[in-house]
């Protein structure tokens, strides 16, 4: 018993005729002859009794209209439902990013897509310690990783370029580095490390040297280490894109700028990240699309 032979039995009987039925769904009247023997056949019951003028209910056919007329209004209600959500959005969207990177580009851009869907409610978590979305109830997420986690769907978003910075201050005070060697005598800033030991790696093109560095300031939030290396307290490997505009205005200088800096253990690659689930809402999917077409033109732009 389909939903298409319980709609062909509610328009014959609320048109009483088979023409009746067939131009109110637009079809013809062999095809809502055929659904209803099929359908006869199948509760081996008459539900209708024909005449030559018109086509009555039997008593079992009036039943079966009524449950198949209640129905076709709940799939109306359900059908305009979606219809609205498609143009409509609405929902509650539960994300989570990285404290730097929320604040400085995820954040902005989640407020304009908060001004084109009003009716889109949003839950944000700028944390850097959130790793199971579905214990942590996180809708979508924003990661800087190399290796995304198998159990999750990610969407690669790009790759995360490092600058290693200082202010002119202090390494007019400290001296510039002229070579990778030098950058061990230089006082360091970096997120905190268990063995207090940061391993950076300096790459010129042709090999990569790593050097084991002791900072002289630690902290988990990347954006006091940005206040720190433009209050001249040392050197410090920040994203780029958290730094773009303080190299350009000369507030932070680029450090041994010949060679591409990196800890390995911090990443590399950007990826939005979220459980798996083959019907994620319509407003899920509109924030991801969002990001997906925004966030590189964010991170990247000059």
């Amino acid at each position: 018993m389909d939903i298409k032979s319980l709609q062909c039995l509610c328009a014959v009987v609320e048109t009483g005729s088979m023409s009746g039925a067939a131009r109110r769904l637009g079809t013809s009247r062999s095809h809502i002859s055929r659904r209803l023997k099929v359908l006869e056949q199948d509760l081996q019951l008459q539900l209708f009794r024909r005449t030559t003028r018109r086509v009555e209910p039997t008593q079992i056919g009036w039943a079966l209209y009524e449950h198949a007329a209640r129905i076709s209004q709940e799939l109306g209600a359900l059908q305009a439902t979606v219809d609205d959500l498609g143009k409509n959005l609405r929902g509650h969207i539960r994300l989570s990013a990285p404290v730097a990177l929320g604040q400085q580009v995820v954040g902005p851009l989640l407020l304009e897509f908060a001004r084109l869907y009003p009716e889109v409610s949003l839950q944000l978590t700028f944390s850097n310690r959130i790793f199971d979305l579905v214990a942590a109830e996180i809708d979508v997420a924003i990661r800087v990783t190399s290796t995304p986690p198998d159990a999750l769907v990610a969407r690669d978003l790009g790759p995360v370029d490092w600058a290693l910075c200082a202010s002119p201050d202090f390494l007019h005070r400290q001296g510039t580095p002229q070579t990778a060697d030098d950058l061990l005598e230089l006082d360091m800033l970096s997120v905190n490390l268990p063995d207090q030991r940061l391993p950076l790696e300096l790459h010129d093109g042709r090999q990569t040297r790593t050097l084991t560095l002791r900072p002289r300031l630690q902290t988990e939030d990347m954006l006091f280490i940005k206040r720190a290396a433009l209050a001249g307290i040392g050197c410090a490997l920040l994203p780029l894109y958290s730094v773009r505009e303080e190299l350009a205005g000369g507030e932070l200088v680029r450090v041994l700028p010949q060679y591409q800096a990196r800890v390995r253990a911090w990443g590399d690659q950007l990826y939005l990240l979220t459980a798996p689930n083959l019907y994620p809402t319509l407003a899920t999917r509109a924030l991801i699309e969002y990001l997906q077409n925004h966030l590189h033109t964010s991170l990247y732009s000059s």
